[in-house]
Parts: structure tokens; C-alpha cells; sequence
């Protein structure tokens, strides 16, 4: 990390930052032992046949040892009396992020106190979960094909969060209209990366499949978007894969995100003093205050008759909390 830290005039600062971040041996979920290897996809339908099938012995393959029951498929396992062996925390992942991070605060100004922040950064991880976890590949045989925008990549982040102390006016008033301070917070984020998906029907006992990639114009962009009437994903862009195939899709793409993110709260506080010891403090506020919509995540499988469709909201319509304590 470099920062360059300055103070424009005083009270008020500004701090620009880069981030570099480099991840290495990071568990990812990504190594099967037990997966059959994609070579054999050759083979085709008979590897759902039984073992003690007559496609079976015309192709030379017998069971590997003595009263096995099963496919193909099973018998050409690396080891076939068993199923997944999966290892959860193996350290084959690894990760960059790279920011530049900018900040400006205004501090204790004739009451106003404020701190403001961007960020622009890129997030590329074949581990985005940590070690048992992480994305589902499509073949432990290939991992680098995993490797692509992190599921948790936001390339733009926007916060800003104040407070501003109301003058006490010198009247009869002041009791009711002073000492009271208004609080706000308002953050807005570039929606991160869809992780596409394809029913899987390849027999190798992987635990994902992604949809083959056809354009790169991925998003529908329209006025006034409608989610009763609109999709958000381009279907044409996408077909699900042929039998025996894998996906040429990445697992996820910079420009196909999930909805952006808006909110603003907002906050108005009272202290009252009532005794050396004793205050009273009044406080209400408004959460997601104008009310926004941010849509949910769309149907991101292929196979699925709703793909590229958002079928609910994915946030919280606005709140609001009055609240009294007593400090002592």
C-alpha cells in the first residue's frame, strides 16, 4: 500500500491510497480426487451403461475388482468404491486486488463533521470463499479455467457519512430548536459480478457446468427497467451446453453484475441534560429513506425457463425508529 495524505485548509484533509493485495495458497474447494477424469467423455452414453452391460464388454471394460455394481462411469473412477473425496482446504487458490482508495474528511467545522470516500478497484480470485469453501469448477482436471472477475468484485464504491450540529438559537426556543444534530449516511456500489450456471449432465461427478458464451453484449439495457416485463440478462448471449460438453462461459463476467446498490439513512439525535449525572437523549431515524428499489439477483442458470429474469427485491423497503435513553 502508498498513501498521500494532505490537508487542503484546516480541518479539512484529503488521502489518496493504492491497495495492492496478493493471495497465494488460498483454499478454494476445487480438488476432487474422485472425479473421472473429462479424457473418458469419449465414450459417450456408455458411460451410464452398467458395468455388466454387453456395451460394457464390447468395449473391454470390466468391473475393476470383484462384485462391483455400477456404471462405467463409477468403475473408471480413480477410486471406485468410493464416491466424492473432496478436498475442502486444499491450498490451490489464489487472489489479486488492486485499489485506489480516495478520502476527504471535514472535521468538527463550525459543527459539521464530515467523511467522504471512493473507491475504484478489481478483484480476479479462483478462491473467493475461504479454504472449504469457494466457487463450484467445472473440472478439478483444469482449475485455471476458475480463475476469473471474483464473485465479491465491486470496481466503484461511494460512501459519504455526516453529522451536523443545529445551532442553539439565544431565545425562549432554544430548548426545542437547539442542541439538536442531524446524522446522514448515503453508500452506492456497482453490483457484483452474476456467477453463471448450466444444469450439469456430464457423468464425471462434477459439481458445476457453465453455459456456453455466444456475445458479448450480456446485459439488456432498457429505460425504466421492469422486472414483470423485463429481463436482465441476455438470453441470446448464452445456450446451454451439448451433451458430453463442457461450457465455454466464464464463470463470470465485468460486465454482467447483479443490480447496483443506493441507500441513505438519515438520523436526527437530542441530548437533554437534566441533572450533573442524568441526560436524556431523544433519537430517530430513517433507513433506506427514499425508499429505493435495489432489485435481487437474477436467475442465473441457463437450463432455467426463468433465466435472466429478477424475481424479488433485494433490499429492505425504507424503516424508520424513534428511540429514548436515559444516560446516567
Amino acid at each position: 500500500s502508498f498513501t498521500i495524505e494532505r490537508e487542503l485548509m484546516q480541518r479539512v484533509n484529503r488521502e489518496v491510497t493504492y491497495l495492492g493485495t496478493k493471495g497465494t495458497r488460498l483454499g478454494n474447494g476445487l480438488v476432487h480426487w474422485n472425479e473421472l477424469n473429462p479424457t473418458n467423455l469419449s465414450l459417450g452414453s456408455l458411460l451410464t451403461r452398467n458395468i455388466n452391460s454387453a456395451e460394457a464388454a464390447a468395449a473391454g471394460i470390466r468391473a475393476p475388482y470383484a462384485g462391483f455394481t455400477g456404471s462405467v462411469a463409477q468403475a473408471l473412477r480413480p477410486y471406485p468404491h468410493m464416491q466424492a473425496v473432496w478436498n475442502r482446504s486444499n491450498p490451490a487458490g489464489s487472489s489479486t486486488y488492486h485499489a485506489l482508495q480516495t478520502q476527504l474528511q471535514v472535521r468538527s467545522y463550525r459543527g459539521l463533521d464530515v467523511q467522504m470516500a471512493y473507491t475504484w478497484a478489481k478483484t480476479i480470485s479462483d478462491s473467493d470463499i475461504l479454504a472449504g469453501g469457494g466457487p463450484a469448477g467445472q473440472t478439478t482436471y483444469n482449475r485455471g479455467l476458475e480463475k476469473a472477475i471474483a464473485t465479491t468484485d465491486v470496481p466503484h464504491v461511494f460512501a459519504l457519512s455526516y453529522s451536523y450540529q443545529i445551532p442553539s438559537f439565544k431565545n425562549a426556543s432554544r430548548h426545542v430548536l437547539g442542541g439538536w444534530t442531524f446524522t446522514g449516511i448515503h453508500q452506492y456500489s456497482v453490483g457484483t459480478p452474476i456467477t453463471l450456471t448450466a444444469n450439469n449432465t456430464l457423468p464425471l461427478f462434477t459439481s458445476a457446468l457453465r453455459p456456453n458464451a455466444l456475445s458479448a453484449d450480456r446485459r439488456v439495457e432498457v429505460d425504466n427497467f421492469d422486472p414483470a416485463r423485463d429481463l436482465w440478462i441476455n438470453r441470446a448471449a448464452f445456450s446451454a451446453p451439448a451433451a458430453l460438453t463442457f461450457g465455454s462461459s466464464a464463470r463470470a463476467f465485468t460486465n454482467l453484475r447483479n443490480p447496483n446498490f443506493l441507500n441513505e439513512n438519515f438520523g436526527l439525535i437530542k441530548r437533554i441534560k437534566l441533572m450533573d449525572k442524568l441526560q436524556l437523549q431523544f433519537r430517530a431515524e430513517l433507513f433506506n429513506a427514499f425508499n429505493r428499489t435495489v432489485f435481487a439477483a437474477p436467475q442465473a442458470n441457463v437450463s432455467n425457463a426463468q433465466f435472466g429474469r429478477i424475481a424479488g427485491q433485494g433490499n429492505t423497503p425504507r424503516q424508520g425508529q424513534v428511540a429514548i435513553r436515559v444516560e446516567f
